[in-house]
């Protein structure tokens, strides 16, 4: 099962729900997850990489993902060049990062295609009861080559700032164009205050007044956390406090049946709020 966190603006949270429930299904789950970073930035790979990673990320250590863009580019095989490029978090034994690398900007400039990714994972063939999340960046082409790299669903981290609602809307739009399912907006550092309890019931409602996203929900949302900004969880044991959160989530992107599943849970979490 391959998804993504997907929104074409920075600081939505994507890394850190991609973190946080790459611990949650392989710490509480006990499942393994392989985390591909296309971000040029290599959030995910400096998480769960730590001092390993700018050497890596500069391209001056093992493959990367670069690299196996780059062969899927030349029409080889990737199969091989992934199983080199994955590298195990020294944090998390059953988390597998296949690391960033700052050269797959060039890729965009070269008008390659964004199907790149998708060929790739389908070269490595992995195991369909592993969890595969992409932390994808924030332009147009990688947000794009995630989201064509996914088997079903794609989840959107929304912000809720009025900054946020157009890129947060031309996400969900990249998303039905390449004929993905929305599987869900998850709130992130919210509060308890009045406006933000508004602003996710006006986003309930244009997700129910459009037929295709009718039945993609508004997940439980993540509160405003120091602890989140500063990623002191990646390697203790899951926060007790997100654990809510994280059932919830895993639930949603683990589901087989997204559609039957989404409807079932959302009327559940409405009684339990």
């Amino acid at each position: 099962m391959i998804t993504t966190f997907a929104s074409m603006k920075g600081g939505t949270g994507k890394t850190t729900i991609t973190g946080l429930l790459a611990n949650y299904v392989s710490k509480v789950l006990n499942k393994r997850v392989i985390i591909i970073d296309i971000d040029p930035q290599g959030g995910c790979t400096t998480l769960f990489l730590g001092s390993e990673a700018r050497e890596i990320i500069d391209g001056k250590s093992t493959p990367t993902i670069f690299n196996v863009l780059e062969t899927v580019r030349d029409n080889q095989n990737a199969r091989s060049i992934v199983q080199k490029a994955l590298v195990k978090s020294p944090y998390n034994e059953n988390v597998f990062i296949l690391p960033a690398d700052y050269r797959v900007t060039s890729l965009m400039s070269m008008g390659e295609t964004p199907e790149l990714l998708k060929y790739g994972l389908n070269d490595a063939g992995f195991a369909p009861d592993l969890l595969v999340m992409i932390d994808s960046g924030t332009s147009p082409f990688l947000v794009n080559m995630s989201i064509a790299a996914v088997t079903n669903q794609v989840f959107v981290p929304l912000m809720l700032s009025v900054q946020n609602r157009k890129p947060t809307a031309d996400t969900i739009q990249l998303i039905l164009r390449q004929r993905k399912q929305l599987g869900g907006l998850i709130p992130v550092g919210i509060g308890s205050a009045k406006w933000e309890e508004n602003s996710m019931e006006s986003w309930k409602e244009r997700l129910k007044s459009t037929p295709l996203l009718a039945n993609s929900p508004v997940l439980k949302g993540l509160p405003y956390s120091k602890t989140l900004i500063h990623s002191e969880w990646v390697n203790q044991p899951f926060p007790e406090r997100f654990l809510p959160i994280f059932e919830n989530i895993a639930r949603h992107v683990l589901s087989e049946n997204s559609q039957e599943k989404n409807v079932e849970d959302t009327t559940s979490d409405e009684k339990t709020q």
